[in-house]
């Protein structure tokens, strides 16, 4: 976790270890410190409060009045929204992003308790078998409809070679009575 380039500019924040010291605008002496993920949250609330009604939104994280207070009181562009006095919702300036305060980071480690790394690796092992076995169906039901393709395909051949085979016969007979026909008719003429 880095501060963003432009870091100079902000007077109320810096960077303490891996966590953020966060100083009170009105009291030099006064500072709290919050960790990424309390940064996170904040962001998460500030857009909450931005964009839904106050029935809406979650309860307000610890610390984040005075996180809004100094953060809008570095005169940036963008603002955090916060509840006023009244009860009312105010969002000044454009939205608050992590990237104000932060670099973005490049990589994001996600710790994983040995419990839930077993239960994953379960989820993992469970997806490949299942997509192994959907496979192999789908490969065994191609297959099978090949195979009844190729016997249906055989089977009318044998029925066509069968049929054709009489109507071939059928049709020379045919063929040699309408020749011998047509000869006795000539022979006949050719005699009268």
């Amino acid at each position: 976790m880095s501060f963003a380039p432009d870091q100079n500019h902000l007077l109320y924040f810096s960077a303490h270890g891996k966590e953020i010291l966060v100083g009170n605008p009105e009291n030099s002496e006064d500072s709290h410190l919050i960790t990424h993920d309390q940064l996170k949250l904040f962001v998460a609330y500030s857009h909450a409060l931005r964009n839904k009604t106050l029935d809406a939104c979650p309860p307000s994280p610890l610390g984040y009045e005075f996180f809004a207070h100094a953060f809008n009181s570095e005169g940036l562009p963008s603002t955090t929204s916060y509840v006023d006095e009244h009860g009312v919702a105010i969002s000044t300036g454009a939205g608050l992003e992590l990237t104000d305060i932060l670099e973005e980071e490049a990589d994001t480690a996600m710790m994983v308790s040995s419990a839930r790394f077993a239960e994953v690796e379960q989820m993992v092992w469970h997806t490949a078998l299942s997509a192994n076995h959907q496979r192999q169906r789908m490969e065994a039901r191609c297959t099978e409809q090949r195979k009844e393709k190729n016997y249906r395909r055989k089977q009318e051949q044998k029925i066509f070679k069968k049929g054709l085979g009489k109507a071939r016969k059928m049709a020379v007979k045919v063929q040699l009575f309408r020749w011998l026909k047509a000869q006795r008719r000539g022979n006949i003429m050719k005699n009268y």
